[in-house]
């Protein structure tokens, strides 16, 4: 029931499920080397594995085991409690579980096993994962997504230029906003960890604490980049009224 749950939660984003699927299906030389090469890696890490994509060789495997597999369990699985007709079913339905069984318990070692691949064990429940992370187990995918012509910054409204526009701040507890000379100068008041507290109602309106979560200074760098800096920031994590 997994795959039908994932595709309807996932149901606005239909068009990134048909190019994982198409990327699933897809082969390159490398891939092939790639499953020829990595039980020597998994033994030897000096081996060094061929760039992947979106999704390594191992990943394919089972995306098209399961792909062409699923289907075929429902049906059998249906037929099974059928009667005069429940033996081959059966016996085909027996056949890919020892067939799948595999690869489903190589994909269990190396999301959560395996400490070179586990990290990334939390985006198979968010769909998302670290960026330096994915650098080293996807590079051609890192390299197209993010190094690639696509992915330069547009120079209209470079980040750099927008920090020294006045910044604004909305208090958490009571949505007042409160006004700085530019955000330059929030930034840096908020990363010394000096409290900042609305005029209004004294909450206090920190955007970092001591641990400087990077989490939040890419929240920043994603409101200064989509709304120019002109709208106040909301700290992440609180819950607006």
């Amino acid at each position: 029931m997994l795959p039908p749950l994932a595709l309807l939660a996932g149901s606005r984003d239909w068009r990134a499920h048909l190019e994982n699927m198409r990327e699933g299906w897809r082969w390159r030389r490398d891939d092939i080397r790639w499953l020829l090469l990595f039980p020597r890696n998994a033994v030897d890490p000096r081996v060094a594995l061929p760039e992947q994509g979106k999704f390594n060789a191992a990943e394919k495997l089972n995306f098209m085991m399961v792909s062409v597999t699923y289907p075929l369990y429902i049906v059998t699985g249906l037929l099974v409690w059928m009667p005069r007709v429940a033996f081959f079913p059966y016996l085909a339905h027996l056949a890919m579980a020892i067939v799948g069984s595999p690869l489903v318990f190589g994909h269990i070692f190396m999301a959560a096993i395996n400490p070179e691949t586990r990290v990334g064990l939390s985006g198979m429940f968010t769909g998302w994962v670290d960026r330096e992370w994915a650098k080293h187990p996807y590079r051609r995918w890192y390299r197209d997504r993010f190094e690639g012509p696509a992915a330069e910054p547009s120079p209209a409204a470079p980040t750099t230029a927008i920090l020294t526009q006045p910044a604004q701040l909305c208090c958490p507890s009571c949505r007042a906003v409160q006004e700085f000379e530019n955000w330059e100068r929030l930034i840096e008041r908020a990363f010394r960890v000096e409290p900042l507290f609305c005029p209004e109602c004294s909450a206090e309106m920190g955007i970092v604490d001591a641990h400087g979560d990077p989490a939040v200074a890419d929240a920043i760098l994603e409101h200064l980049e989509s709304s120019g800096g002109k709208q106040a920031f909301h700290r992440p994590g609180k819950k607006q009224d």
